[in-house]
């Protein structure tokens, strides 16, 4: 199954390659993913911000279809560093950043580093307390375990992913065969190594979740968060807990809608990023 766009390419960066799907002109916002997904999960809400925008949905180096490596460093540090040499490849010095779960990680250490970078930030359902990314109802946990996590991975099936997502998602009907044919589609192609690896290296220290709360408490630029209120791993604690770090950021949650928000309700929340860029309420 291969999971291209037509508007997809690889962008070289140092020692690795990134794949980025752009869509539309304008002001460049660029999407950050999480963990299993990759820039498939915004194709369905990234043509709404499109339509005013140039819109750079990235996958993070190891997911999707940028390159991978089992030994590689799949740290926020490492992530960060390849987001900010893409966004060099493509002539982009200043964009809105959409980031969901760990790729929130990696645009809150790229607003850490250089600030200048973002003209807008909008984050959908992560968290920036270190305790939330630790076990919990995650099924990944398993990955942690020597040799039970190889053994996981090497019996795990399409039928198993989508079970796995269908506890993060309301809309279960939008996990169709051909949808989770897309999501599986980088599991055969070597994101498991990619997954062992971020379970079994720490990808942030507790300092580095310091230095990002400190970096929010700082920020002033236009902030939106978007949460889906019906996620049971970072729930509506973690929103408030995010909304406190910025207080001066528009907070929405979002009915009828789990952790994976841009599959719950992507055109709802595309119209609500159009919205929160042109600076309407």
């Amino acid at each position: 199954m291969d999971s291209s766009d037509t508007r997809g390419r690889l962008i070289n960066t140092p020692g690795r390659q990134l794949f980025a799907v752009e869509r539309g002109n304008g002001p460049p916002v660029l999407f950050l993913h999480g963990i299993p997904t990759y820039s498939y999960l915004w194709r369905d809400l990234s043509p709404v911000v499109a339509l005013n925008h140039r819109t750079i949905a990235l996958d993070l180096s190891g997911f999707g279809r940028s390159e991978k490596h089992s030994s590689w460093d799949y740290s926020v540090a490492a992530q960060a560093d390849a987001v900010r040499s893409a966004l060099r490849q493509l002539g982009i010095e200043r964009a809105a950043f959409v980031a969901h779960d760990f790729g929130a990680l990696v645009a809150v250490e790229l607003l850490a580093r250089e600030p200048e970078l973002c003209s807008h930030l909008v984050l959908l359902n992560t968290s920036l307390r270190p305790a939330a990314w630790n076990g919990g109802l995650s099924p990944l946990s398993i990955l942690r375990l020597p040799l039970a996590g190889e053994l996981a991975l090497a019996l795990s099936r399409r039928w198993m992913l989508k079970r796995a997502m269908a506890l993060y998602v309301d809309r279960i009907d939008r996990l169709t065969d051909d949808v989770m044919a897309h999501y599986w589609w980088p599991f055969e192609h070597g994101f498991k190594g990619t997954l062992l690896n971020l379970a079994r290296h720490r990808s942030a220290r507790p300092d580095d979740f310091e230095r990002w709360r400190d970096t929010l408490r700082q920020f002033t630029i236009p902030a939106l968060i978007a949460w889906g209120a019906s996620d049971p791993t970072f729930t509506l604690v973690d929103m408030r807990d995010l909304a406190a770090l910025l207080p001066r950021a528009r907070v929405q949650p979002i009915a009828d809608a789990n952790h994976f928000l841009p599959e719950d309700k992507p055109q709802a929340v595309g119209r609500l990023i159009n919205a929160f860029l042109a600076g309407l309420n």
